[in-house]
């Protein structure tokens, strides 16, 4: 059976909260940091895992934690 797709906005938009204009701007303003944070992030993961073995150990930080943080966003226990 194919799966059933419509273009009349009543039927698109029933089970959809009503929205205000103020959240969504809210939203637009705080995308930008959220992507801001995201290139960070990525910037910083990309850095460690590139990084000399001198500068993790001038930090303190061991190659298997760096993978280990980069995997799962925290250090091992």
């Amino acid at each position: 059976m194919p799966a059933q797709v419509t273009t009349d906005p009543l039927v698109a938009t029933t089970n959809v909260a009503p929205v205000s204009g103020a959240s969504v701007w809210r939203w637009l303003v705080l995308l930008p940091r959220k992507w801001a944070h995201a290139y960070k992030i990525a910037r910083d993961t990309q850095m460690l895992r590139s990084a000399p073995r001198e500068v993790l150990d001038d930090i303190g930080v061991a190659r298997r934690d760096v993978q280990f943080a980069c995997e799962h966003g925290r250090l091992p226990n």
